[in-house]
């Protein structure tokens, strides 16, 4: 059954992505697969993944806290003085949803 499920989700995926790539093609949509940053995914992908499986634990949440900032200044926004008080709300979150 969770065979199955995956094949599902890969196939939908699959079908959504050579839409838009086709849209694109034929001119409806301006649609690039790679987008700036998108590397970042490597890092983002397993880090919320292995949240939604093992809970939020320190290595998981700083794959996606990196993965993140990385992807932002890819998109040239610049974090520098909202670092700090984003740092201690990621943390206040991670503590609060931490399992004892």
């Amino acid at each position: 059954m969770k065979r199955d499920q995956s094949r599902l989700i890969t196939a939908i995926i699959l079908i959504v992505v050579g839409a838009l790539l086709l849209a694109d093609r034929l001119g409806w949509i301006d649609f690039t697969l790679f987008f700036a940053g998108w590397w970042t995914l490597f890092l983002i992908i397993p880090g919320v993944y292995s949240i939604a499986k093992n809970g939020v634990q320190v290595g998981n949440a700083l794959l996606v806290v990196i993965g993140g900032i990385f992807l932002l200044q890819a998109w040239n926004l610049n974090l520098s003085s909202y670092l700090l008080p984003i740092a201690l709300v990621l943390f206040g979150v991670v503590m609060l949803a931490r399992k004892k």
